[in-house]
């Protein structure tokens, strides 16, 4: 391809150069505000995060908030390297853009420019070699500022664990936090991240515990409507394009249609899968077992499939974040090996649209509701471990001798959360956090209930909408 053509498309994809804003909605997530911060920093920014979920509206907005902030137009770069006629340039992509954008459009080379430039690579996993052609335009200390985003975890991860090590600061967008929906949706609730943070920290849970007494008080004249719109949530799920349509039978059509552009353009292409229907088999077979123990062996029986391949696909599922797997608490890795994983689908929309549940009637049915309620809590959990630290912060569950849904493993610290969405909550129901909490000295414990805000024992008991709010 001649520089001519990649400078037609670059045109294309960067409107502003010709004095026209980026298309996008003007109301930002709250990642907005995180990933705004990171372009300050040096290292590479790598949005991860499934199809459809807004990872390149997020560029988009981080751009026109740049030129709202005086950065020329021509300092920005845009380029979305899925568009199909950039694919024959394979390994070459990236580099080639980068020549074409600083001869023809800055008219310096990288060493002779002095102001920084922003650089936003969307879909980058499309790229061999990728992580490779920023590492060359890093080490070299050039004034440039890279945004790279990605629906492969396999294809970014790699990437800067390898090449990148030390280089990438990663930041996960998953579909929205119930958060964000409610900001969306015009009730502006208080987010908790950093208070959990510094209580585990500081090993002073009372620091929690005062934000969420504060924000019960705050949020009470909104909590009818809170609660009406966590129902609406834990149905819809967190697509963004879902958000203000309220016609079931066709959010259920958009999000079949999403099964089947991610099952026969991203796994088929991408991981060369011959047979399709089988892995529309398991996903329907893990939305129907979303939050239960999970056998290889027992599920490639049932499905008529082989142990091995059952194994792979969860692996690709998990890869373009449709499904994410906890591994059992212990202390080592062998232990956790030989013990089933407990798998989750991402999104409980997702969850209720394959398992036929995706109605507001679901809500009257106390068991599954119960089911929505943990899909929820473990997708925003992710959230969470990701913000608390994206590296080292992991999500496992507990078997010993009593089941903890969620274990929360931060800093040598490892907090045991446990779904119990009911409207009574009895001393029974703590069993399983008070005794990991005294075998793995957590510094408090956590119980997700219906209606009950409550801190005794070193253990919060905080209503489903009220915790959503913490991650």
């Amino acid at each position: 391809m001649e520089d001519a053509e990649i400078l037609k498309i670059l045109y294309m994809q960067n409107p502003w150069w010709e004095g026209k804003a980026a298309q996008a909605p003007e109301k930002k997530r709250g990642e907005f505000h995180l990933l705004k911060k990171t372009l300050e920093e040096k290292q590479i920014t790598a949005i991860l995060g499934p199809r459809r979920v807004g990872k390149s509206v997020l560029m988009q907005q981080l751009i026109n908030d740049l030129l709202e902030t005086g950065v020329p137009p021509k300092r920005i770069l845009f380029a979305q390297l899925d568009e199909p006629r950039l694919e024959g340039e394979k390994g070459l992509l990236i580099t080639r853009i980068l020549e074409a954008y600083y001869s023809s459009i800055l008219g310096k080379s990288p060493i002779d420019q002095v102001d920084k430039v922003f650089v936003f690579l969307d879909e980058v996993q499309n790229v061999g070699k990728w992580a490779e052609s920023l590492k060359g335009y890093y080490d070299r200390n050039y004034n440039i500022k890279f945004t790279v985003s990605g629906s492969s975890s396999a294809g970014i991860t790699r990437g800067s664990s390898e090449s990148l090590a030390g280089r990438v600061n990663l930041q996960l967008i998953l579909t929205l936090k119930f958060a964000d929906y409610l900001m969306f949706k015009g009730i502006t609730a208080p987010h908790f991240q950093q208070q959990i943070k510094s209580a585990l920290d500081d090993d002073n849970p009372e620091l929690l515990w005062a934000s969420l007494k504060k924000s019960s008080i705050d949020l009470a004249p909104s909590q009818q409507k809170i609660e009406t719109l966590l129902g609406e949530y834990m149905v819809k799920g967190g697509y963004i394009e879902l958000l203000d349509k309220d016609n079931y039978s066709r959010n259920l059509q958009y999000l079949k249609d999403l099964l089947q552009l991610v099952i026969y353009k991203d796994l088929v292409k991408v991981f060369g899968i011959r047979n399709p229907k089988n892995m529309e088999d398991l996903l329907l077979f893990l939305a129907n077992h979303s939050g239960e123990l999970f056998s290889e062996a027992s599920t490639a029986s049932k499905l008529g499939m082989k142990n091995q391949t059952i194994s792979e696909y969860i692996g690709y599922l998990e890869n373009i974040y449709l499904v994410s797997a906890s591994r059992i608490y212990a202390a080592n890795r062998s232990k956790q090996i030989r013990n089933p994983r407990k798998i989750y689908i991402s999104d409980s929309g997702l969850r209720n649209a394959l398992n036929g549940t995706y109605s507001p009637k679901a809500l009257t049915d106390g068991k599954d509701a119960g089911l929505m309620a943990e899909t929820v809590v473990h997708s925003h959990l992710l959230h969470l471990a990701f913000y608390l630290d994206s590296y080292n912060a992991k999500c496992y569950y507990s078997k010993n001798g009593n089941e903890v849904d969620n274990i929360l493993q931060y800093s040598k610290k490892a907090v045991p959360i446990e779904v119990k969405y009911q409207n009574s909550i009895n001393s029974e129901d703590a069993l399983g956090c008070a005794k990991f909490m005294k075998e793995n000295k957590s510094p408090f414990g956590i119980i997700i209930t219906k209606n009950r805000l409550d801190f005794r024992g070193n253990i919060f008991y905080i209503p489903l909408w009220h915790f959503l709010l913490i991650c």
